[in-house]
């Protein structure tokens, strides 16, 4: 069977144009944010992102990710296990909520965040949660233009409402704050009438499915927490020796760098259930289907990352001029993606058998080696130091991985033959 002709070239396709024309959404915003933004607004609004980024583990202890797994394995109580889900979720919101508002103080002072946005943190984090519940069944169940759809329009939402509170009422990143507040709040509401439609809520409350999520989830706190700290202990560290105005600098560059994390996780949406789907198969020939495509991807990301870099200069041609200095950060940025891209690739075989202990063990130790590395060259380098930091902790990350996926599943990656099919 030609392989471009086949039905998972089909399905990536529309799964991954959906998603690339999401995550293009973002981009248009940026031109906006650094026109109107100083370079220190900047920096709070990405040490806000930041922030949100590591209670979302927290909040819902990867619900999102422990539903796949119940899904496709045909276990019983599939709604029971979402509706006890999502009450342990209001719990967890309500204690971490708490929790922040008398912390709120502390964590104004470490981010530069106001207090008042602060102390909603959780919630926001909890929209978001919400929101990729839904979007997780839908990928299960291969609605992909609903999920494209759905995704497309919540990021036009939020930049719609940026625009207007940024030009309009002239507020700074309070404005793409509430743009992103305002948007997935309306998304978590439209989510829940979804889930609603598709008897998904029910009232079954289970204690049995709590401690399944909890057994499942929370080894991937520490594995979130981990890549978490990768993407983000840079920006920190360069706004405690560099400052915000740096800081800024630094993560227009990321951001921009970010495009081609935003193609692979596009692919890995697409890429999750249709491994997940060929191992519960046991189909050998399957397996070297996975194993084929995979190789593939390894050599197509890498070619995509460099033909990306060459085009950088156009893409700050129309950013502001404060920013031109992110245009060195790039390369190590992207090149940091492309190994993460990789690393989903192996990854998957841990969520799939449920060892998301090792995991999780991987990732605090890429976490650490990253955090070392970062406080190590930030001082001597700057924030082309903190570049090159991430870049080798993603690159840790992905062979470690795949070096301990090879005692987890065994899949033909010497086999050679799988180029002959």
């Amino acid at each position: 069977m030609n392989l471009f002709k086949s039905k998972l070239v089909k399905s990536l396709g529309i799964y991954t144009i959906s998603n690339v024309i999401n995550s293009a959404i973002p981009f248009l915003l940026l031109p906006l944010l650094t026109q109107n933004l100083a370079t220190d607004d900047y920096g709070v609004l990405t040490n806000y992102n930041s922030l949100i980024s590591i209670i979302i583990p927290f909040v819902s202890f990867n619900l999102m990710s422990s539903l796949q797994v119940i899904y496709i394995k045909n276990r019983p109580g599939f709604a029971s296990y979402i509706s006890s889900g999502l009450l342990t979720i209001l719990a967890l919101t309500l204690f971490f909520s708490a929790l922040f508002y008398f912390n709120a103080s502390n964590l104004a002072k470490l981010t530069g965040v106001p207090e008042e946005l602060v102390i909603f943190t959780t919630f926001y984090a909890t929209y978001q949660n919400i929101v990729e519940i839904l979007l997780s069944i839908w990928r299960m169940e291969e609605k992909a233009w609903g999920y494209g759809v759905f995704r497309i329009v919540r990021t036009i939402v939020e930049l719609s409402i940026a625009t207007v509170l940024i030009i309009s009422f002239n507020l700074s990143f309070e404005g793409s704050i509430y743009a992103l507040a305002y948007s997935y709040g309306i998304g978590a509401i439209v989510a829940i009438f979804f889930m609603y439609r598709q008897g998904l809520l029910v009232w079954d409350f289970q204690w049995k499915h709590v401690k399944h999520l909890v057994t499942y989830g929370a080894p991937l706190i520490p594995h979130v927490l981990g890549s978490t700290l990768i993407m983000y202990t840079d920006k920190l560290v360069i706004t405690k020796y560099e400052g915000l105005s740096s800081n800024g600098i630094y993560s227009v560059g990321f951001m921009v760098g970010q495009a081609i994390g935003l193609l692979q996780n596009s692919f890995n949406q697409a890429w999750v259930p249709y491994v997940f789907k060929g191992l519960k198969s046991g189909n050998e020939v399957v397996k070297q289907k996975i194993v084929k495509w995979t190789y593939i991807y390894f050599i197509a990301i890498i070619l995509v990352t460099v033909v990306f870099y060459l085009c950088t200069p156009i893409i700050f041609s129309f950013l502001g001029k404060a920013y031109q200095d992110g245009i060195a950060l790039v390369l190590w940025i992207s090149l940091g993606f492309a190994f993460n891209g990789m690393y989903k690739m192996v990854s998957v075989y841990f969520f799939y058998t449920e060892k998301t202990n090792y995991i999780a063990i991987i990732s605090i130790f890429t976490a650490v080696v990253n955090v070392f590395f970062v406080f190590w060259m930030v001082p001597k380098y700057g924030y082309t130091g903190a570049a090159i930091a991430t870049m080798t902790a993603f690159f840790i990350q992905f062979l470690l991985t795949w070096a301990w996926s090879l005692r987890i599943v065994s899949m033909p990656w010497g086999n050679w033959k799988i180029w002959k099919n």
